[in-house]
């Protein structure tokens, strides 16, 4: 059947909708912490040691911060590029979503549009950009049964980020396990093609392991630890919405819908995997939207072919049912877009053209915690005093430094201090004490859903007592 041009022209215009929205996003977003630490990273580290030293202490594949190091060193892109480069991977993704997906149109469109989909996960620049386009593409070579790309596929995806590697090994297991049931009916040639494919995988998962094997004096960022069925709890209303009883009967539906089409394997293995790592080992709010995407991976690996005999009750029960959920995040999206064009998304641009202003960036300041790191690449050094590196090294030797007045060094002209409350800074009547006023606040707002997440908010201090 050829594809009705009219339609196409459609889903050519959703495209549209959602590259402009996302683009927009950017041109008003202020990266933050995370983001800027990943540039720093890139910018002032060889490939090698960035990735076989470095990647340790963030307990990271490499993957997106290959691409910033090569965006750098290669093509000499300013810091304002960042942000662009990964709302590229996400157009592509969401290209993918509505141009290959065999969901209904209006499904595909939500999808795309949903809070993760195009904001969480293009707007704001972490690796996470790339999930959709690698698992998107995955998914399409897992239905045609093209093994060799798929473990191509499967393979960048696992660089990507532990939540990559968990869910291409579900795809993974599945494949294998599918070939495992048919080896004896494959003919040579297909075997060979499932061999090479499992030693593209095996050797993919091995050098992330290598790379991202958390270093020996690593220190973890307390504010994401896992380790309580009440933090599984509270994420499940992240992933879908409502109560959590409510989300975790759509999760047990799928799962249930998943064993009906035979996928329980990639089910179970990925969302099931997630879920476990983001409630009881690490994970953010933020890192729900893998989960998100893994659901909609699973889906697309197990929709119905046209023309498959399915039970009549099934379209229109799945139709309400996914409208309904990813009408809610787009919903979210919406109204995350509205905050990032009212609301400075991080203070890090503010205070960066504050202390430039001033002269501060030459005297002798000090930042603390790592929140301050954001405001590193507006300059071409590292500008604070009591840091090693122009990036936070996240090692039991270096966080001290960090941390506020135990040093003992000469005090400095100048302190940035972060807060992660508000926009009034918890230290001010200590850092009075100390001699030193407030002479310029930036704030922030890192966004999650429908609001604030943490503040990214900047306090500057000058010295007065000498």
């Amino acid at each position: 059947m050829r594809p009705n041009k009219k339609l196409l022209w459609l889903d050519f215009g959703v495209l549209c909708f959602y590259a402009t929205a996302v683009l927009v996003a950017v041109a008003y977003h202020e990266p933050w912490a995370d983001e800027a630490q990943a540039w720093m990273i890139a910018r002032d580290l060889p490939l090698g040691k960035m990735l076989f030293s470095e990647m340790h202490y963030e307990v990271s594949p490499g993957l997106w911060d290959s691409i910033l190091w090569f965006a750098q060193h290669a093509f000499h892109a300013p810091y304002a590029a960042m942000n662009y480069i990964g709302a590229a991977f996400a157009i592509a993704g969401a290209a993918v979503l509505i141009f290959l997906a065999p969901f209904l149109r209006i499904v595909r469109y939500l999808m795309a549009t949903s809070y993760y989909i195009s904001y969480q996960y293009a707007v704001v620049a972490r690796p996470y950009v790339l999930l959709l386009l690698c698992g998107g593409l995955a998914a399409v070579l897992y239905r045609r049964r093209q093994i060799v790309p798929l473990a191509i596929a499967l393979a960048v995806m696992s660089g990507i980020s532990i939540h990559g590697m968990i869910i291409a090994g579900a795809l993974a297991a599945s494949a294998g396990f599918r070939g495992m049931t048919e080896w004896k009916s494959l003919d040579a040639t297909e075997r060979k093609r499932y061999i090479v494919a499992a030693a593209i995988v095996l050797i993919a998962f091995g050098l992330t392991v290598a790379i991202a094997r958390p270093a020996h004096d690593l220190v973890a960022m307390n504010n994401a630890q896992g380790g309580s069925l009440a933090k599984l709890i509270r994420t499940l209303p992240d992933i879908v919405f409502g109560p959590w009883p409510l989300a975790a009967a759509l999760l047990i539906a799928l799962v249930v819908y998943a064993a009906w089409r035979n996928q329980l394997i990639p089910c179970v293995l990925s969302i099931g995997g997630l879920l476990v790592f983001n409630a009881f080992i690490y994970g953010a709010p933020h890192h729900t939207g893998a989960i998100v995407i893994a659901i909609v991976l699973i889906l697309w690996l197990s929709w119905p072919e046209p023309g498959e005999g399915i039970p009549r009750l099934f379209a229109p029960v799945s139709l309400v049912i996914l409208c309904v959920v990813f009408g809610v995040q787009t919903y979210w999206a919406v109204s995350a877009w509205r905050h990032e064009l009212r609301d400075p998304y991080s203070g890090s641009r503010d205070a960066a053209n504050y202390l430039r202003a001033i002269g501060a960036d030459h005297a002798l300041i000090e930042g603390y915690h790592f929140d301050v790191v954001a405001i590193q690449p507006y300059f071409d050094h590292n500008i604070f005093e009591n840091w090693s590196t122009s990036y936070v090294h996240h090692s039991r030797d270096t966080e001290p430094l960090l941390s506020m007045f135990d040093r003992g060094f000469p005090p400095p002209e100048y302190l940035v201090n972060p807060s992660e409350t508000g926009d009034t800074d918890h230290n001010q009547r200590y850092l009075a004490e100390q001699g030193y006023q407030s002479i310029h606040v930036s704030p922030g707002r890192v966004l999650f859903k429908d609001g604030a997440w943490v503040a990214e908010t900047f306090t500057i201090y000058r010295r007065i007592v000498h």
